[in-house]
């Protein structure tokens, strides 16, 4: 615990211009003493930390201080270029190449004798058969991005309307396995998600737009395609679904009791809901809420209307 502690407490010097032992000590919920004494172990360890007395005093790290590349492990390094180089080949960005390249760099100056071998991590923006029209629908939103230019997209909804919009993209969201875009909208006069897979059709338009200042940590992540408010969903499952249920909603949210087992997550009531359950057949049965239990029994209704 105490190697973590001073680990972070080394970071959190590089990132910023001065950080105080009070600061310190209540992010990590340690004494102050504890907090000079981590400093002191940097010190030893020849990190050159000067410290500022006074009202806005506090320690920091001379800016031409650099760490060395042998700061990760070969394998580190290994996982971190295939990730990054994953990501830039599905979604790409001048910024996270410049990374990559810069990393690759490191490893070759510092392990020069050694083979930096693939890593295991592989991310494909692409769907099922279809792999280089998605990238290039992701291609285009990231060059409206970086260069700040409004992008004109063809959009199909969950309820099947289909309406041309003019965007300001600010954001790539990739959301429990599909990408979205956050973007003002200028039909609906704010802020929405698009999904990537719904976008049939897509340009960089020639109009310039000023960017505004929405942090990554601030963005409504926590959303509903649909807007449909979420509710607590209970249901039953057959074995011979479990699988398929489990990838779906996450083993985590599978719970067994006795012989029998049952699945509880929250999700929103609506329409994809129903026809996600209903793609089981009998394999799932729904406990709770009643009103799903009603919207189920209905569809059903309606289908078997049609023979």
């Amino acid at each position: 615990m105490k190697l973590e502690i001073i680990i972070d407490i080394l970071f959190d010097l590089l990132s910023k211009k001065s950080v105080t032992a009070l600061y310190l000590s209540q992010k990590y919920g340690v004494s102050t003493r504890s907090i000079y004494r981590y400093i002191a172990c940097l010190e030893n360890a020849g990190v050159p930390i000067y410290t500022t007395r006074g009202k806005y005093g506090g320690f920091s790290i001379i800016d031409t201080y650099r760490l060395s590349a042998t700061f990760m492990t070969v394998a580190e390094f290994e996982q971190t270029i295939n990730a990054l180089t994953s990501i830039t080949e599905s979604v790409p960005d001048k910024l996270l190449s410049n990374a990559l390249n810069k990393l690759k760099a490191a490893v070759k100056n510092e392990y020069a004798e050694l083979d930096i071998k693939s890593g295991s991590l592989i991310i494909d923006a692409g769907r099922w058969g279809d792999t280089a029209g998605y990238k290039s629908k992701l291609a285009v939103v990231t060059k409206s991005i970086d260069e700040s230019r409004k992008l004109y997209i063809k959009y199909h909804d969950r309820n099947g309307e289909i309406t041309e919009r003019l965007t300001e993209p600010h954001y790539i969201v990739l959301k429990q396995g599909l990408w979205y875009v956050y973007a003002y909208c200028h039909l609906r006069k704010g802020f929405r998600f698009f999904k990537v897979g719904r976008i049939e059709n897509a340009y960089v338009t020639n109009e310039k737009f000023v960017r505004q200042n929405i942090r990554a940590q601030d963005l409504p992540l926590e959303f509903w395609e649909n807007g449909n408010v979420a509710e607590r969903v209970v249901l039953k499952v057959e074995k011979r679904v479990l699988s398929d249920v489990e990838e779906w909603l996450g083993i985590e949210n599978i719970e067994k009791i006795g012989d029998e087992y049952f699945a509880k997550a929250t999700l929103p009531t609506d329409n994809g809901l129903v026809s996600k359950i209903m793609a089981f057949g009998d394999g799932v049965k729904v406990l709770a809420p009643a009103k799903l239990q009603k919207m189920i029994t209905e569809a059903a209704k309606k289908i078997l209307s049609c023979y």
